[in-house]
């Protein structure tokens, strides 16, 4: 039997698990299966890696047509790719601050650059996104300053966006530990 649950897809560092996954997991572990899964980070972070991974989820069907996904920055283009390859299509997309989808000029020269290059969409990718249900998008100017790779984003993947100020990227740098839109999304698209 196909089961209502909730996938929380970190970011590069993991900070998603240590601050606002937190609260989402306290709002719905009496009400729904919570999984978040640990990939691996940093310059560590690969594409490959991550289809393993919630390979071994959607074989077993516990990430199935009733999950409601929720991606924070780098999960959300490795999910994407993910969603293409598998011909897989959740019951509700959540992209939170969604980065390293699309190609910018970039001044670093750290391991960020390789992880990035990996992980920028192709056409295909796109495409497939196009047919994507349900797709949310949580966004922050404070971000990088890029408020066109969101606005991008929302018409790429017909998104329903939610601007949140102060939220810059939904991160553990900025110690966001709640996000109380997100949680509210939650209750209305849980049956």
């Amino acid at each position: 039997m196909v089961k209502e649950n909730i996938f929380i897809l970190h970011s590069l560092n993991a900070d998603t698990l240590k601050m606002w996954a937190n609260d989402v997991i306290a709002n719905f572990e009496n009400k729904l299966q919570v999984i978040a899964p640990q990939f691996p980070i940093r310059a560590e972070s690969r594409y490959e890696k991550f289809d393993e991974i919630l390979s071994k989820y959607l074989e077993d069907g516990t990430l199935n047509e009733e999950s409601i996904v929720i991606c924070h920055s780098i999960g959300n283009p490795y999910f994407i790719r993910f969603c293409r390859e598998h011909n897989f299509s959740a019951k509700a997309y959540i992209a939170v601050a969604p980065g390293a989808l699309y190609e910018y000029p970039s001044t670093r020269t750290d391991y960020i650059v390789e992880v990035k290059k990996q992980s920028y969409l192709k056409q295909p990718d796109f495409e497939y996104g196009k047919t994507m249900k349900n797709v949310y998008l949580f966004y922050s100017d404070e971000d990088d300053g890029n408020l066109e790779k969101f606005t991008r984003f929302e018409k790429d993947f017909g998104a329903k966006a939610f601007y949140l100020k102060g939220y810059y990227h939904f991160d553990g740098y900025h110690e966001i530990k709640q996000i109380p839109e997100l949680i509210d999304l939650l209750n209305k698209i849980t049956k």
